[in-house]
């Protein structure tokens, strides 16, 4: 059912607009009706709309939803690349078209923040020699770093007012920039930031950023509160005309300390005025389908207390009309038994996911001494933001092994006085690899065995030893669990965390270096140690029967039946005056104090039923609105139901998801649901850069191989000169490359990445390696797959070829029959989660990683 203010954006929005979407207030649904209106009643292509959104999950979503919405609708529309993530996604998929024949060209590893500061750890010396910076970055260097960094590319500050300013903190900040942008450099290596910069830069080059806009006639810009400023002017560069939609809340902006702004969306009009030459339209969403009218209530008295006059008034009105006070409470926060009691009671009405509790952080004892509680009240709690990785049973069993093979028992493990926090933390680390070495629960014969078996090896693979360790019963007993319980999807995920930072390492550093083996210890772990940067729960599913316990910032987008909101020590930071304070765009007039509203607005508006306030919040805001409400509830007033998670219909790639399981479910198992990881291989790396290279050559047919990058190219790396050559003389006429086709099957949706389509409508696979019968029937499948996509979504195909890059082998796939019934069976189970079984052709296991694990080596 559309509600008139939905229907007024959906049917009659005018743009540019702003829509300020209040909590619980369908938001997400009158995106995607949005959408099918501007394809159905205005006849812009699907393709040609660009959505960005917050997280990776939202953009999943929208995807799914906005595609069954057609199906629902009967809307017959190009699903070829469709144009929905974050900006970040969006960002790769841009640069990835309009890539440019330079020493930058294999430029293709984004790092996350936390393998950057093991990196820049790693050259801190390089930081320590420039002038004045040990004088004025004092503690926290890495952080400092990294954050002059972004403030420099996310505020798109000229780096040669910098460098020539005469301010000794904007010289030194130019100077830190250029050493981290050296260093990236040297490695082959973006970050977020830079990811950014990169296709702003794109969008400001007058031919490429005009090809781009002519394919985007419609921009809609999610959580528009929580973006910054580079992405403000991205936003407005992708634009050709003025059709642009931002939904947001400046109630619930929550990432002011990462640069991002409200401004941005109090400022919506003004920023119109200037880039388009026109005034903003604004359209507001207050129908509140998430509440009961008393949590809106006193959560909009809470959020208008310090409420400025620049800033957009609310009022929320909630979907069901009955007014019930016992939906928000106080309790008191120390007494644990009464807590776990009441938890108890909800579990008969509730299920434990449908409880949040919400802290402004969860490295506080009493967060922890609260799990710990219920936890010894058999009531399990899925703590999202933990950091005990270290502290698991199955990564001290990983380490003990790596640390036994590469290094020997740590020295200096006694405390000594005067040590700085440095050396403590380096203390800690001994000590702790000291009580990995100590405990005999990991010791065994098998165990002895197979690390004396690497004793005497020479350039060995670190994910060769971990994947070979699968085989110890120590590791296989915890391997062979199903994903059924929260205990078993822990452990396993943690594995998989395993395999994850073990690759990165090998992607980046060289083997050759001495200190390889003990700088993965002492160096790379060490830094994941004591930073705490591994949060190994934040991507388990919330509708696992446990209660959630979560940041606030956890919880944003999210709605539970019950939440407890506690306050713990947290009050309004006063915003300090940092490096390069007076080149943000950022707003800084009573800051802080706004953001601690704004935060605890967006916690209690999670709630649905029940709001319960915590009675320890050290600050007077908080522990004042507390002392306003009841100090106890007539649950049975309150109608609560248990209910079954929904779960979105899922996107399954035919080459990574339906081929994967078809070869085995139990490899699916670890290498889809898991995520298991293998550092990117030679073959694969070649494979990847040779596709990458033959796009390049067709998409710019007048460019020669002998020319200076490929001259240059083909010295270092030989064996890239045939198989370029073999393609540049077939003179293949491209339409397009890596185009990304999806189908609505109903209860998921398939899609496919189809490398060449060529000017006729024929399709084009390129494959790097050899073939026999067995695989050059899965090629076959793969192409009948594309075909059935390429249908599906209205395009005639004309052949369908494979072509063998080095042997200039040009196969053609004939028209036979396909059986999507076979791919929607493989669909169901992997739905089903029939993935604990392994394949009986011990042939398809030769280079799958957990051969070790299944004794199939």
């Amino acid at each position: 059912m559309i509600n008139e203010s939905q229907k007024l954006i959906i049917q009659e929005g005018k743009t540019p607009a702003a829509v300020i979407a209040g909590p619980g207030t369908g938001k997400t649904f009158t995106i995607v009706k949005k959408v099918v209106d501007l394809v159905k009643n205005h006849n812009i292509p699907a393709n040609k709309i660009l959505i960005t959104t917050f997280t990776k999950k939202a953009a999943a979503e929208l995807n799914t939803r906005i595609i069954s919405e057609f199906n629902k609708e009967g809307i017959n529309t190009d699903l070829a690349d469709l144009k929905i993530g974050n900006f970040h996604n969006l960002a790769n998929i841009f640069l990835a078209d309009y890539k440019k024949l330079d020493d930058k060209f294999f430029y293709n590893k984004v790092i996350d923040t936390q393998t950057e500061g093991y990196l820049l750890e790693k050259n801190i010396d390089r930081f320590y020699q420039i002038q004045g910076f040990k004088e004025n970055i004092k503690g926290y260097e890495i952080y400092a770093i990294q954050n002059i960094f972004a403030k420099i590319t996310n505020n798109l500050i000229d780096v040669n007012i910098l460098e020539n300013s005469d301010n000794i903190e904007e010289k030194l900040s130019y100077e830190i920039y250029k050493t981290q942008l050296n260093i990236l450099e040297e490695n082959q290596l973006l970050n977020f930031q830079l990811l950014l910069k990169k296709i702003y830069d794109l969008l400001a080059d007058p031919i490429i950023g005009e090809e781009i806009r002519e394919n985007i006639d419609y921009v809609i810009i999610d959580e528009y509160q929580d973006t910054n400023y580079i992405q403000q002017e991205i936003a407005f560069k992708l634009l050709k005309n003025k059709n642009i939609m931002v939904f947001g809340d400046d109630d619930q902006a929550l990432y002011r300390f990462r640069g991002a702004d409200p401004k941005n969306l109090l400022e919506f009009d003004k920023v119109c005025r200037q880039k388009l030459d026109t005034p903003a339209n604004f359209y507001k969403l207050n129908i509140n389908y998430r509440s009961n009218q008393a949590i809106i209530d006193l959560s909009q008295k809470f959020i208008n207390f310090q409420k400025k006059s620049d800033e957009f008034t609310k009022n929320l009105l909630a979907n069901d009309s009955e007014f019930n006070q016992n939906t928000i409470v106080r309790a008191k926060a120390g007494n644990f038994e009464n807590l776990a009691k009441i938890i108890k009671l909800l579990n008969k009405e509730i299920n434990l996911n449908q409880i949040a509790f919400l802290f402004p952080t969860l490295n506080n004892d009493y967060a922890k001494n609260l799990q710990s509680y219920l936890e010894s009240q058999d009531l399990p709690v899925l703590n999202k933001a933990s950091t005990k990785f270290f502290d698991a049973y199955e990564i001290k069993v990983l380490i003990y092994i790596f640390s036994k093979i590469f290094t020997s028992y740590p020295s200096n493990i006694g405390y000594q006085d005067g040590l700085s926090k440095d050396e403590l933390d380096k203390l800690y680390f001994r000590r702790y690899i000291a009580n990995i070495f100590d405990d005999q629960s990991f010791k065994s014969m098998e165990m002895d065995r197979f690390i004396d078996g690497f004793q005497n090896a020479k350039n060995i693979s670190l994910s060769e030893v971990l994947y070979k360790s699968f085989n110890l019963p120590i590791l296989k007993d915890i391997l062979k669990e199903k994903l059924d319980t929260l205990k078993n999807q822990k452990a396993l995920n943690n594995i998989a965390i395993f395999t994850q930072k073990v690759s990165e390492y090998e992607e980046l550093f060289d083997k050759k270096n001495k200190n390889y083996y003990i700088e993965f210890i002492y160096g790379y772990l060490f830094y994941l140690y004591k930073t705490k940067a591994i949060k190994e729960a934040e991507d388990l599913p919330e509708e696992n029967e446990a209660i959630n316990f979560m940041t606030i910032h956890n919880a944003k987008g999210l709605e539970f039946d019950v939440v407890f909101v506690s306050g713990l020590n947290d009050y309004p930071r006063a915003d300090k005056k940092t490096f390069l304070s007076d080149f943000e765009k950022i707003s800084t007039d009573d800051g802080a104090e706004r953001d601690f509203y704004r935060k605890y607005y967006t916690a209690f508006t999670r709630a649905k039923k029940l709001l319960v306030i915590l009675d320890n919040s050290r600050d007077y805001r908080l522990s004042n609105f507390a002392n306003t409400l009841a100090d106890s509830s007539a649950l049975k007033t309150i109608d609560f139901k248990k209910e079954i998670p929904k779960k979105e219909k899922p996107i399954l790639a035919y080459t990574t998801d339906i081929e994967i399981y078809s070869t085995c479910p139990l490899k699916y198992k670890f290498l889809r649901k898991l995520s298991f990881r293998l550092p990117l291989s030679k073959s694969l790396e070649f494979g990847t850069n040779i596709h990458n290279l033959s796009e390049y050559i067709a998409k710019n047919p007048n460019r020669d191989l002998d020319d200076d990058f490929f001259q240059k190219l083909f010295k270092t790396n030989p064996n890239y000169k045939l198989p370029l050559e073999n393609f540049k003389n077939r003179s293949f006429n491209l339409k397009a490359s890596e185009v990304n086709y999806k189908a609505d099957r109903n209860f998921y949706i398939l899609q496919g990445n189809i490398d060449i389509v060529l000017v006729d409508n024929s399709i084009l696979d390129i494959k790097t390696g050899s073939y026999d019968q067995k695989i050059l029937e899965s090629y076959e499948n793969q192409l009948l797959t594309y075909k059935y996509l390429m249908e599906y979504n209205k395009e005639n195909i004309k052949q369908m070829f494979i072509y063998f890059i080095n042997k200039d082998e040009l196969l053609e796939v004939k028209p036979s029959y396909f059986d999507i019934d076979f791919i929607d069976d493989i669909a169901k189970n992997i739905i089903n989660a029939n993935i604990y079984s392994k394949t009986t052709d011990t042939s398809k296991c030769k280079y799958c990683p957990m051969k070790y694990y299944c004794d199939r080596y």
